[in-house]
């Protein structure tokens, strides 16, 4: 059995991706936890009667669960920057202010929301890596629950690829 280190002490990057761009922190909190945080600026699908794409800024906070490293270490697959598949439970805030939409409507709805999400990393070399999350985030502070054409569901569906810098080891 390999004593690898499964997730990295910290690892800083860069994502970006079709609909957006994004700054990330990834600290160790234990063997198989890390601790994410993340600000951007993107276009999330909101599940609401408007149809197109606004571009926010976002700012997140997401405990990442690693949850197969050993069984990539037992296979040989590599685990380094945090390769691996993931679960995860982010809180994100998208304010209002800075929004753009391409059409010219302003009527976004931004907020807080709490997302469940799976997700897998690989790395194409030491500094490149691509990144595929999927999931569906609630708004926990909806007026009004049963109302599914508000703004209290967001899907979450992202493909990054990233850039880590910093020293190499």
């Amino acid at each position: 059995m390999c004593n690898a280190q499964i997730v990295d002490e910290s690892i800083n990057g860069l994502q970006t991706g079709l609909l957006g761009v994004w700054w990330h922190n990834e600290s160790r909190l234990s063997l198989n936890w890390a601790f994410r945080t993340e600000i951007g600026y993107e276009a999330p699908y909101f599940a609401n009667q408007n149809q197109y794409l606004t571009f926010l800024p976002t700012a997140s906070l997401e405990p990442r669960w690693y949850y197969n490293s050993k069984k990539r270490i037992s296979n040989s697959n590599n685990t380094f920057h945090n390769s691996g598949n993931f679960a995860s439970m982010s809180v994100r805030y998208y304010p209002k202010i800075l929004a753009y939409s391409p059409i010219g409507e302003n009527d976004t709805y931004g907020g807080v929301f709490l997302i469940f999400s799976w997700g897998m990393r690989r790395n194409i070399n030491y500094r490149w890596n691509i990144e595929f999350v999927s999931g569906i985030g609630v708004d926990p502070f909806t007026k009004n629950p049963t109302n599914i054409n508000g703004n209290e569901f967001i899907l979450n569906f992202t493909l990054r690829i990233g850039y880590k810098y910093g020293m190499k080891e």
